[in-house]
């Protein structure tokens, strides 16, 4: 029997993350200004924890009301997956819940579907997926010059910034699993056979505290860039200078 739409749990699905972050902010304060005592728990891949989570899920306000709960990209986390198909208590959360993710599995995104209302925001390609290949080629080789063209190339044809950090972040941390893990973990990871075979090789162009250094700072600069704390733009740019 297919679970019942909660309508306390809303989601923001999508690679535009501009938008679905926007979205995501404007139904939280909405809740907020309906609620002005209301508490508000915020977890992101970086203050992702599961006993945490849960605890905020099922408490409630002391004056009776609803809380508000905030996921904002927990599927960036390992455990992430493994939370959204195993808590019980999102089903039955008596809170206001607010969720964006960017591209979760089909089994993700099904269960979603299935405990609440779900709106999607979806990037317009506006460059040729080889370009995109090109500036992560170009990374992995650690060739700073071609790196930094292809990334002028791709702000000139108004690729998003979010796009272009999430190709980076998915090359860096591709060499960096081709560096720590073997073929047949990496590939339980995600990487590709295709994609281990071309950046095995490439992955001694770094030491591994490089690449968990890189790995770092790109977080760090989404994170930054998202609280108003910086340029995504610019803090790439000067990533890529000093690669």
């Amino acid at each position: 029997m297919k679970q019942k739409e909660n309508s306390t749990v809303h989601v923001f699905l999508g690679d535009d993350t501009k938008r679905s972050r926007e979205a995501l902010q404007r139904a939280v304060e909405e809740a907020k200004v309906k609620d002005p005592s209301v508490l508000v728990s915020r977890f992101d891949d970086v203050s992702f924890d599961p006993v945490l989570l849960c605890e905020a899920l099922v408490n409630q306000s002391i004056f009776g009301g609803r809380n508000i709960v905030v996921f904002d990209g927990i599927l960036d986390c390992e455990e992430g997956e493994e939370f959204y198909q195993n808590v019980t208590e999102l089903k039955e959360t008596p809170n206001s819940v607010f969720i964006r993710e960017t591209s979760p599995s089909k089994k993700v995104k099904d269960l979603l579907r299935e405990i609440g209302s779900v709106e999607e925001f979806l990037l317009r390609k506006t460059f040729e997926k080889k370009k995109n290949f090109s500036l992560a080629d170009a990374v992995a080789m650690r060739d700073k010059r071609s790196a930094w063209v292809e990334f002028v190339k791709q702000k000139r044809e108004g690729v998003a910034m979010e796009e272009v950090h999430g190709m980076i972040f998915w090359t860096i941390k591709a060499l960096y699993l081709c560096t720590v893990q073997t073929k047949e973990e990496a590939q339980r990871s995600g990487v590709k056979e295709y994609t281990y075979r071309m950046y095995q090789p490439r992955a001694k162009n770094f030491l591994v505290r490089e690449l968990e250094g890189k790995l770092g700072e790109l977080k760090d600069m989404y994170h930054r860039a998202h609280w108003g704390d910086g340029d995504l733009g610019i803090l790439l740019e000067q990533f890529l200078l000093k690669l």
